[in-house]
Parts: structure tokens; C-alpha cells; sequence
């Protein structure tokens, strides 16, 4: 091997920052290479904080962390999906649990027949067939068994206190031999396409093989290697480009969900946390007033604000490429999505995911970038889209944001996508996709897209045994979603110990 990668650096603040230096000083902090973090002034606050999808746990083994730990030191919680309310005019609000619905019939997926059935009456809605949301809807914790296993895939992301969480991961990182350098960052020398040093305002000035740019979107090393601006808003179809964040009181009992509630000119997000809420709404500027959004906040979450509300501006979109010459944009600095989904930490570690996979063998000479890019793009596409879909299929006529994004012609991978939904219910899957079949299904038929059809192969399940099915399974949730411990309860077992104590698994 020539020209080995011997030293990374990670420029930035906050996740992006802490989470890409303690991937890296975990994954080859042993092998020789020399992971160094410099760390800028943080704009973190004390009502900051995060939701997060179930792939959050995977990442979180990967770095070897102890999950219950982690969550005493960021007072998090967990949750078992999102609850969609006041997106589509009159109907009702739905769940989107991070669950499966049913169980298919004869090798036909379930909600073909539950597709056929509603067309011939039924009544009970998609959700109440998912163990996930009936647990999420009664402050269940999901606790599987043999027959659970068998029947569910319900899993759960986490809420997250921002700070308390990167202290945490802090502690890991330095425990585990990271160097750590705080400064401010004054100047970048950059030449043939690659960043060669960085320089601080106390006039140090540092050199790395690979450089990882965590600066968000001011994107301060990354921009410079690019002869023409790299991003791409998705304002249209996201046209959300202000967020107000404030903290309420704790919610006693704890939900098992987080809600998410349309209002004329945004949405408003309610995030419970062990020893708060966050509230985060996110609004169109040009559609309304900060001030007036802070009323709307209160009014909409039925809670009273706590403490200091803060504004801050920033829209939506991504980098075409992440990769450019020896650095590697990361987290908010590469893409911005909209946070509804809760995927304000999604698209950083799946890029730190794939960096450990596609990590350089030679520094001189990087033609993993080309691979670790397309993988990338296919991820905030696929992220994009499924954002999209919420904003395009609203029911909220008269309300002129609502109007404007829902009359925009949606990218050409969603409208495929609705197409054939719209046309048989079934999801069309890409590569690289973050969110799968279920979660598709649960939102286009949340926001009440009726497919026209379905598969004929379900006709073939007579109906006297098709309802005697439904009839089985609703019985068996309601049985074993009785039988399982509270989400409080589950989380005053798991009493929080100092945060001092946590280390890591």
C-alpha cells in the first residue's frame, strides 16, 4: 500500500463534529491514523435537541455505546413514531409508527387486502392492524415475545437533549484518545482541488491527509473546492425556512410518540424528553411573522413556554457532492432536510456510515468519492421525497403556503412513486432508500392517497376467512399491547444515574 491515509481532521461544532470525530477515532483510532478534532464555537443552546429514526441504534453500536446510559445522560426517551394531525383538512390524524402493518395473506401483502376490504366496507383504519402504533398509541413500551417477533417489526428512534448528549459523546471520544483542539477558525489553504491546512485566529496552523467539513452551511472548506455553488435548494417542495425552538414542561405520563401538527403556515413538532419538551415549529417567512409564531406554538401545543425561545433561518436542500477532493461534508454542512421526520441526525451518520465503509486507502489518490457520492445522493433523495410527499398531498385549501407547495410538480422520483401507489398501492423501492415500503405506506395512505386498485392476487382469499384474519390479528394486538409495561414505567425502572457515570458499552 502507498501513501497511506495518516492523519484526519474534523472542522466544525456540535453533532456533525463531535459524532464524525468519534466514528473516526473509533474505527481507526487503533490502526495508525491520527483523528483530530477542531472544535469552533458552538452555537448549541439548552433547548436544543433532536428526534431520530430507529437507525440511530445501529449507529449507536457501531460506536460501541450503551444505549440505556446514553439516554440518562441526554434525557432521552424513546419513541415509537410520529402522529400526524391537521396535514389533510377533515381527516382524521394518523400514526406512523415505525412498525409493519399485519401480516400478508397467501404471499400477498397485507395492505392489498386490507385495500380490497376497505373497498367493501371496512372501517377499521391501516394503523390499528400495527402492534407499534396501538403500543405507541396507549404509552406502551414494545416488549417482544416469540409470537411478536413473528408478526411485528416495531422498533423505535429517540428523543435527545443536544447537549447533554454530545457531553456524553465527548467524554467517549476523549476517552478513547481523540485530540482535541477549540479555536476559531480564520483562514483555509486550499490548492488543486484539495484543502492542504487550515489556519486558526490564534495563528496555529494545522495539516491533514483528509479533511471532514462539519462547519454547516457555511460549509467553510468544503465551498472552496468547488469552482461553482454545489447546493441545490428544495425550498419548493420544502418551503419551510425558519424554526422557532422552545422548551414546556415535562409530560407526565410520557407519550410513547412524538406529534407533529400543521398550522396555516408551517408545522409545529412536540418532542417529549425526560425532563422537559421540546417544542420545534418550522414556518414559511414569507407567509408570516416570528412573533406570531411563538403565540401559535403555544396555542397549537396546549403547553405553556418555558424559559427563552429562539429563531433561527435556514432552508432546505443538499450538496450534489459530498466528496470533493480530500473533504468530506458531513451532516447539516452536506444536507439540510427538513426536520420533520425526524431526521435532524439521519443523513450524518449514514454519511459517517459509509466513510468508515468507503474510508481512503491511499491519500493521494481518493476514487472512493465517486462511490461514497452516489451513494449519498441516493440517500437525500430518497429522504427528500419522503419529506415531499407530506408537504405535496396536504389537504389544508385556502392556506396560501399549503396552496403554493401542494400545486408544485413534485421531483420526478416522487411522482413515480405516487403514480403507482395512487394506481395499486404498491411503493416503488430505489437503492439506498432510508425509509422502507412501511413507512411509505403508512404516510401516502395517512394523508388519505386512495389507490384505485389492487393486486388481483388478493381477491383469492375468501372473504368470510379474510375477515376472520382481520378479526385474529386485531384481537392478538389488543392482547399483547395490554400485556406490555408502560413507556413511563419502563423509564422510571431505568433511573437516571449522574451523568458523570456514563462512559460508553
Amino acid at each position: 500500500m502507498s501513501a497511506p491515509i495518516r492523519k484526519v481532521m474534523v472542522v466544525g461544532e456540535g453533532a456533525g463534529a463531535w459524532l464524525s470525530a468519534l466514528t473516526l477515532q473509533r474505527s481507526f483510532g487503533k490502526t495508525g491514523v491520527a483523528v483530530e478534532l477542531v472544535e469552533l464555537p458552538s452555537a448549541l443552546r439548552p433547548e436544543d435537541g433532536w428526534a431520530t429514526l430507529p437507525s440511530q441504534q445501529a449507529f449507536h453500536n457501531l460506536l460501541g455505546l450503551d444505549e440505556t446510559k446514553l439516554l440518562r445522560a441526554a434525557s432521552g426517551v424513546y419513541s415509537l413514531g410520529q402522529r400526524f394531525s391537521n396535514w389533510s383538512g377533515p381527516q382524521a390524524a394518523f400514526m406512523h409508527a415505525y412498525d409493519t402493518h399485519g401480516a400478508s395473506l397467501n404471499h400477498v401483502s397485507f395492505y392489498q387486502h386490507w385495500l380490497r376490504a376497505r373497498a367493501s366496507g371496512l372501517k377499521v383504519p391501516l394503523e390499528a392492524f400495527s402492534l407499534g402504533a396501538a403500543a405507541a398509541a396507549q404509552g406502551r413500551f414494545v416488549v417482544f415475545n416469540e409470537s411478536t417477533q413473528a408478526f411485528s417489526k416495531a422498533t423505535y428512534g429517540y428523543n435527545l437533549s443536544a447537549l447533554g448528549f454530545l457531553k456524553a459523546i465527548a467524554r467517549v471520544a476523549l476517552h478513547l484518545g481523540l485530540k482535541h483542539t477549540a479555536g476559531e477558525l480564520a483562514s483555509v489553504k486550499h490548492a488543486n482541488g484539495r484543502v492542504e491546512s487550515v489556519t486558526l485566529r490564534s495563528g496555529e496552523t494545522l495539516t491533514a491527509d483528509l479533511f471532514v467539513d462539519a462547519t454547516g452551511s457555511a460549509a467553510r472548506l468544503v465551498r472552496h473546492l468547488e469552482p461553482n455553488d454545489n447546493f441545490e435548494s428544495w425550498s419548493r417542495w420544502l418551503p419551510c425556512d425558519r424554526t422557532i425552538v422552545a422548551s414546556a414542561p415535562v409530560l407526565d405520563p410520557v407519550p410513547a410518540f412524538n406529534q407533529v401538527s400543521a398550522f396555516r403556515s408551517g408545522w409545529l413538532g412536540i418532542y417529549p424528553l425526560a425532563n422537559r419538551t421540546l417544542l420545534r415549529a418550522r414556518y414559511a417567512s414569507k407567509h408570516t411573522q416570528a412573533e406570531d409564531i411563538v403565540d401559535t406554538v403555544s396555542a397549537l401545543s396546549g403547553m405553556r413556554v418555558e424559559g427563552d425561545v429562539f429563531t433561527d433561518e435556514w432552508t432546505t436542500g443538499a450538496r450534489r457532492a459530498h466528496w470533493v477532493g480530500n473533504c468530506v461534508a458531513v451532516g447539516d454542512t452536506a444536507a439540510r432536510p427538513d426536520p420533520v421526520d425526524a431526521t435532524s441526525l439521519h443523513l450524518l451518520q449514514s454519511g459517517l456510515s459509509w466513510l468508515v465503509a468507503m474510508f481512503p486507502v491511499s491519500r493521494t489518490e481518493m476514487p472512493e468519492a465517486a462511490v461514497f457520492n452516489a451513494r449519498m445522493l441516493a440517500q437525500t433523495i430518497g429522504v427528500r421525497d419522503f419529506q415531499a410527499a407530506h408537504f405535496k398531498l396536504n389537504r389544508r385549501f385556502g392556506d396560501p403556503m399549503w396552496d403554493d407547495v401542494r400545486e408544485q410538480s413534485p421531483p420526478p422520483t416522487l411522482a413515480r412513486k405516487l403514480d403507482l401507489f395512487e394506481a395499486r398501492g404498491e411503493i416503488s423501492m430505489n437503492d439506498d432508500e432510508s425509509f422502507q415500503e412501511e413507512n411509505w405506506t403508512s404516510i401516502l395512505n395517512g394523508h388519505g392517497l386512495v389507490p384505485r386498485q389492487w393486486d388481483p392476487l388478493a381477491n383469492a382469499v375468501p372473504e368470510q376467512e379474510l375477515i376472520a384474519n382481520f378479526q385474529g390479528m386485531l384481537k392478538f394486538i389488543a392482547s399483547e399491547v395490554q400485556a406490555m409495561p408502560t413507556l413511563q414505567s419502563h423509564l422510571e425502572f431505568t433511573t437516571p444515574q449522574a451523568e458523570s457515570d456514563y462512559i460508553f458499552g
